[in-house]
């Protein structure tokens, strides 16, 4: 049996009532202290913390330590390729991920652990693991991609683009992104030990990447992208610095980014179950 089969078995044979308790101190605690750090907004860190609490809850400490590698890995990479590399001027939002951002990454993971309680089977676990591949693997791949020492190109039309706009990729960033997917797919190997492991890891690493890409197209092709006719530039943001609306002047209104994030996640979700249907 392993650290994580014994804790899981200890922490689990509490009282109901006592174990509802430890669960969501400890996920205040680490809402609150990503608070403090800035990694999370208010609204953020009350998300992050019902959801963790749900997978904690669902999936024992497995899925809770899957979920939180994805979290501690992609802000401290984010943050190291930030400082590097500075922020760029087509960013909507910050580094401090509000409840937009950690439902749009978390929440079909969340939804995946649901079913597993409620239902049981594979094809939940592996859509656990494909929602949180490509969370990561679209954050890293956007994080990595920042230090590329080229420009991007469009994933739709090839052509050069400026760094940080929606729908562009180097291949240090789709390096990355492929880093985070096989990452997560690894460790989900080694925290849920089912028959035909291999595969269905390689199902959660190929639905991952294949979402990341997923992001990077619909970012270039049905993405909200405004024009600040003051400043001259291009921007994800749907107001200038002086409150008024910008021109939209590319894509679908309530398309951005969030909602991109969720409709990649969803897709890398439905492609694992699909998937792993095949094989198993």
């Amino acid at each position: 049996m392993t650290i994580l089969n014994k804790a899981d078995t200890f922490l689990f044979s509490l009282d109901a009532a006592v174990l509802l308790a430890l669960i969501v101190s400890v996920m205040a605690v680490i809402a609150i202290v990503a608070y403090k750090r800035k990694n999370l907004s208010a609204s953020g860190a009350i998300a992050a913390h019902i959801l963790g609490t749900v997978v904690l809850y669902a999936l024992r400490l497995e899925g809770f330590f899957l979920l939180l590698f994805f979290f501690v890995t992609c802000n401290i990479v984010g943050k190291i390729c930030r400082k590097k590399a500075g922020p760029d001027s087509y960013e909507k939002k910050g580094s401090c991920r509000d409840v937009l951002q950690v439902l749009a990454n978390g929440l079909m993971a969340v939804l995946s652990a649901l079913i597993y309680q409620i239902s049981g089977g594979t094809t939940a676990l592996i859509m656990f693991g494909a929602a949180l591949a490509e969370a990561t693997s679209d954050t890293l791949a956007g994080e990595i991609g920042r230090l590329s020492p080229t420009d991007p190109v469009s994933i739709r039309t090839f052509r050069r683009m400026e760094k940080g706009m929606s729908g562009a990729v180097t291949p240090l960033g789709i390096f990355g992104g492929f880093l985070g997917s096989f990452a997560i797919s690894l460790i989900w190997l080694a925290f849920f030990p089912v028959a035909n492991g291999v595969l269905y890891a390689l199902v959660i690493c190929i639905s991952g990447l294949a979402g990341c890409l997923e992001d990077s197209f619909l970012g270039a092709t049905a993405q909200a992208l405004y024009l600040d006719k003051e400043k001259g530039k291009y921007t994800e943001r749907e107001r200038g610095e002086n409150g008024e609306p910008l021109e939209l002047v590319r894509g679908v209104k309530w398309l951005d980014n969030d909602m991109v994030n969720l409709s990649s996640n969803v897709f890398s979700c439905v492609l694992a179950a699909g998937l792993s249907k095949i094989i198993g």
